[in-house]
């Protein structure tokens, strides 16, 4: 190893920050109405250490994104959603509530919806250089770049995405001998030590799955979600929430 990359490489363990975790949440709102939709996010369901309410309007076929909204990892949260008066169906507001969830990095978004939205999505993600399921492991980025490196989900150094060996001039093939990554996992290169000279191949797992390969499946907040009506004549009230049932637009993202 070159005395450069040497002292590069100390360089980049020495800006490790106070913080014990860092990220946000992030929310994702879709209607065919005009709402004047309110969020309540709150820690600690059963004695709410910190609930905060958001005024969230709504314009047609618009998705509106509640952002970097601080959170606090392994603690519990839950978000309800208030849509305010719908009057175009004689409801007087319509809900979404999350059950109580313990935050890591995860998304939340259930494959159907119910009127008056057609789409919502939570995102809990971590701030940038900050990596893990609790945005707990720091590894600055752009050092990691510069250097022609690249940090890994475990916070720890890799080659660049598809490249592998000592100088990360080695092809990395997406093989099931390389790493037999599932569920869309990704094979990437780890160094155990900043300072080895030997890498080994690791899946990097995406949100909603881990394992070494990938292979087990996080619990999904999504299946807990509840709608609810209310407000208008029941009979009225009742029928128009078995048919209110809408694919959620927001389920999946497209960049």
């Amino acid at each position: 190893m070159s005395p450069k990359l040497h002292i590069s490489l100390l360089f980049l363990l020495l800006l490790i920050p106070n913080a014990q975790s860092s990220g946000y949440l992030e929310i994702r709102l879709k209607s065919p109405f005009l709402l004047n939709a309110t969020v309540t996010i709150t820690e600690d369901i059963y004695f709410p250490t910190n609930k905060r309410v958001f005024n969230v309007p709504l314009v047609p076929d618009h998705t509106r994104i509640l952002t970097n909204v601080p959170v606090k990892f392994h603690r519990p949260g839950t978000v309800l959603i208030n849509s305010g008066p719908v009057d175009k169906f004689g409801l007087h507001f319509a809900t979404i509530r999350s059950d109580r969830w313990n935050t890591k990095q995860m998304i939340i978004a259930p494959d159907e919806m119910k009127l008056p939205f057609t789409g919502f999505r939570i995102d809990v993600k971590c701030d940038r250089n900050w990596h893990g399921p609790y945005c707990d492991k720091f590894c600055n980025d752009n050092h990691a770049k510069i250097i022609n490196r690249r940090c890994t989900h475990n916070a720890t150094l890799g080659c660049p995405l598809m490249l592998s060996g000592p100088n990360c001039d080695v092809p990395l093939l997406q093989t099931e001998s390389t790493c037999p990554c599932v569920n869309h996992g990704y094979c990437v290169s780890e160094f155990l030590n900043p300072l080895d000279t030997v890498d080994r191949s690791i899946c990097e797992c995406g949100v909603g799955f881990e394992g070494e390969h990938c292979e087990e499946k996080e619990y999904d907040y999504a299946d807990a979600i509840q709608f609810g009506m209310h407000g208008g004549p029941e009979k009225v009230f009742t029928e128009f929430f078995e048919r209110s049932s809408v694919d959620n637009e927001l389920r999946y993202l497209y960049h």
